[in-house]
């Protein structure tokens, strides 16, 4: 049996085969004392002990240095994605900011030309107030001028009326229109005799 099998499935086999070949024959010697001692005994539980963290201080780097290179490799592919992801969202916003300013400066643009037309309406609706509003205002006062000039025509006939009223009197103006009636009434009296014959 050689050295390396003499314990087999052993921890101290796997820390002798991390040895040099110099150190092999007496580490093994010390093992094979080990061997020799109660599976109770304390020095025989504190080697083994010192044993297994002896593996573990040799093996945790190795699987430790393993599993970070797998860790940088998925990092890294990771990371690809993510600038290829990366990229291609800020194209996209790129392009979509692009979009959006375009269509904002023709808005602005659109809403500008709105705003002069409407300010050019409001010019031509108030001009057009105005020159309607004058011509009311001289036609209010043409015809307040001709009323009241009729006021004052009315005024020179009501008065010239009252005075001719004031003149005529009953008794001096009775008399004729009497004698005018009774030889008004006297010819239809005549008329109508000499037609029955």
């Amino acid at each position: 049996m050689n050295e390396a099998n003499r314990f087999p499935d052993s921890v101290f086999d796997r820390i002798g085969s991390y040895l040099p070949i110099e150190q092999r024959a007496s580490f093994f010697r010390y093992v094979a004392h080990l061997r020799t001692l109660n599976p109770k005994d304390e020095l025989l539980v504190l080697a083994e002990g010192m044993a297994i963290f002896t593996c573990i201080a040799r093996q945790v780097p190795e699987a430790l240095t393993g599993e970070r290179e797998k860790l940088l490799a998925e990092f890294g592919r990771l990371c690809a994605r993510h600038e290829a992801a990366t990229a291609g969202a800020t194209s996209d916003v790129r392009a979509l900011f692009a979009a959006q300013q375009k269509l904002l400066e023709q808005n602005i643009g659109t809403w500008q030309n709105r705003e002069q037309q409407a300010v050019q309406s409001l010019d031509r609706i108030t001009k057009r107030f105005e020159e309607s509003a004058n011509q009311c205002v001289a036609r209010m006062q043409t015809s307040s001028g001709e009323v009241q000039t009729a006021t004052k025509e009315h005024h020179a006939a009501a008065m010239k009326a009252q005075q001719w009223v004031s003149r005529v009197s009953l008794d001096s103006r009775l008399w004729p229109c009497i004698a005018s009636a009774a030889m008004g009434a006297l010819l239809i009296l005549l008329v109508v005799y000499f037609r029955r014959q």
